[in-house]
């Protein structure tokens, strides 16, 4: 109970105790570092400040909700969660979700593929993944020609410390993903000398989206919310907290 009430408290509750509330914008929130991350038990990150700039905006208070990111995505799609940040705009995702403009960031630190640095494996191309077993975060996407590959070995974890996990118990070859969400996670001697980065990047800038859920009552607020993002992106805001996001994770 004294854990329930502490979660409440700082605003951050679990996916068994969530209730909706008609004056409340719930945003899924999965670790990301240097966007999400945990502290002290609170969220904190760009992600979170955005977010609360944007509740504020259309009069809701933000809650956020602490998922995996497969479920986070799947409940702002059922609509149990109202938003969610940090998506690859895909026809299939626009189905069940609006994405507001503009994105909130491009991405541009190129996607590496972190192998262990003891087997001194080679990845020089493409096709040198098609024999590995390859770790990926469950309902992520990278690019099309590894999301669309039948041929390589996808073996999926629902949290980026699982993948780094899995790789230095060698249950898995490789994983993809940026360095500034893996760094956070390990000991400065431990990424430096455990962990190597493949020669083979994808090293194509990527629009990182917030979406709502179309089944959630926040999708009236859609245009409110995308006139407000814009207006953050006009005025320098959002820059502004992106620059700083390496300090939310240091303070």
């Amino acid at each position: 109970m004294k854990f329930v009430a502490l979660c409440i408290i700082l605003g951050v509750i679990s996916f068994n105790s969530y209730s909706n509330s008609r004056d409340e914008l719930v945003i899924a929130s999965f670790i990301e570092p240097p966007f999400v991350a945990l502290k002290n038990h609170r969220l904190i990150g760009s992600n979170i400040e955005v977010a609360k700039l944007l509740a504020r905006a259309v009069n809701l208070k933000p809650v956020f909700v602490r998922c995996p990111f497969a479920r986070c995505l799947s409940m702002v799609k059922a609509g149990k969660a109202d938003m969610i940040f940090g998506l690859r705009k895909t026809p299939e995702r626009e189905k069940e979700l609006i994405f507001l403009s503009p994105p909130l960031m491009i991405q541009h630190y190129p996607l590496r593929f972190f192998t262990l640095a003891k087997r001194k494996l080679k990845i020089d191309k493409f096709d040198d993944l098609l024999p590995l077993t390859v770790g990926i975060l469950r309902g992520a996407t990278h690019f099309e020609a590894f999301d669309n590959n039948k041929k390589i070995h996808k073996f999926d974890v629902t949290t980026r410390k699982q993948l780094v996990s899995m790789l230095l118990k060698g249950r898995i070859d490789t994983f993809a993903d940026r360095e500034e969400s893996i760094k956070p996670l390990l000991s400065p001697k431990a990424y430096q000398t455990e962990l190597a980065l493949a020669n083979y990047q994808y090293d194509q800038a990527e629009e990182s989206y917030i979406a709502i859920s179309k089944k959630s009552h926040i999708h009236q607020y859609a245009t409110q919310l995308t006139q407000s993002l814009q207006q953050l992106s006009n005025d320098g805001t959002i820059e502004k907290i992106m620059t700083a996001r390496e300090q939310f994770i240091r303070n």
